[in-house]
């Protein structure tokens, strides 16, 4: 058994305080694949928190019949442990544990699986989108809950020198960042190619994702595609609009809606993967640089057409060429101020009467 400098540190500590207060976590490690089936032989790793977070402070293996103990563990209330088991390089949490004076002693079940690289077993129980325009975007919050039904942990194929990918997200097009509500999703999780990737283990039973990214919007309608990557058994769509008529969606209306949301569901018939999610939403206000940069192309074009106005009537002059001044003509007129039909021309301007 490898006992870390850290428990070290801790049973020194216990021991100069009480030495009879000292717990044991033990149990049995089992295959969830095979009916529960013991797994022997198999590494089981006790973390203990620390600083917020857990860290590995004991490991030991199954014996024949897959069970493992850890011994003489300090007693803190204000200390959680986590034991785990590992098996085919994935480690599998198991429950929980705070030790007291009063129950220093736990028991736990720790559940490993088989695993499988394809084809992805993964389902969407439900996928929610809601979308909110905002000046030049529209602001888009996502939330999955991807179930893996199966009794094997999905871990992926590899294609060639890529590694394996467990979850693939389409997202809509000209997104820049992605932000998770969890941390450890947002560490595990890679945009690319307008694409959120994972290879992140998937075993059976439920995760829950959901994160926030931004569509930029260049016209005053803004047009939302979004793709399933996975079959879907339930999808809503809302979004925040003060006139419902101007919001066109590919999914039936919602009978009941809140306030100013307009709201679509799909649901009792399942949605492929592939199946492509369109919203249309109107009257999205424009950023100041989407006018600007169509004001200075207008500029821009009025001051080319003038550019080549000027050219052209100088090409016509040309340089020095006189330009004909049209020559006044004056008509002749009778003593009593009758003219008399005979037009004089004269070269410049007319003599002094």
């Amino acid at each position: 058994m490898a006992v870390s400098l850290l428990l070290l540190a801790w049973l020194t500590a216990a021991s100069q305080v009480v030495e009879s207060q000292v717990g044991e976590i033990s149990g049995t490690a089992v295959n969830g694949s095979a009916g529960d089936v013991p797994v022997a032989g198999t590494e089981v790793v006790l973390r203990a928190s620390q600083d917020g977070a857990f860290v590995p402070v004991e490991s030991t293996t199954t014996d024949a019949q897959g069970r493992f103990s850890f011994k003489d563990l300090p007693v803190d209330q204000g200390m959680i442990y986590l034991p785990g088991v590992n098996r085919l390089g994935i480690h599998y949490p198991g429950p929980r544990v705070r030790l007291t004076p009063h129950q220093s002693s736990s028991r736990v079940k720790l559940v490993a699986f088989d695993t499988v690289e394809s084809p992805s077993p993964l389902i969407c129980r439900r996928h929610q989108i809601s979308a909110r325009p905002a000046e030049g975007f529209l602001e888009v919050t996502e939330e999955l809950v991807i179930d893996n039904p199966s009794r094997t942990t999905f871990v992926g194929q590899r294609v060639g020198d890529q590694g394996p990918v467990t979850l693939r997200l389409s997202l809509p097009s000209g997104i820049e960042n992605v932000t998770f509500d969890r941390e450890f999703h947002g560490r595990n999780f890679e945009l690319k190619e307008e694409q959120l990737t994972t290879d992140l283990p998937w075993p059976p039973g439920s995760r829950e994702l959901k994160f926030i990214y931004r569509v930029p919007v260049e016209r005053r309608y803004g047009i939302l595609t979004r793709v399933l990557d996975q079959p879907t058994d339930h999808i809503v769509i809302q979004i925040a609009a003060n006139d419902a008529s101007s919001v066109l969606c590919n999914l039936p209306k919602a009978s009941s809606e809140t306030g100013q949301l307009t709201v679509f569901e799909q649901r009792g018939t399942a949605l492929p993967a592939g199946f492509e999610v369109t919203l249309q939403l109107g009257a999205v206000p424009l950023r100041f640089e989407a006018y600007a940069r169509w004001l200075a192309l207008a500029v821009l074009i009025v001051l080319i057409a003038g550019s080549v106005l000027i050219t052209r009537g100088w090409a016509r002059s040309g340089p020095g060429k006189q330009e004909r001044v049209p020559q006044p003509t004056l008509r002749r007129i009778d003593s009593h101020g009758r003219p008399t039909g005979k037009r004089r021309r004269f070269a410049s301007s007319p003599p002094n009467q």
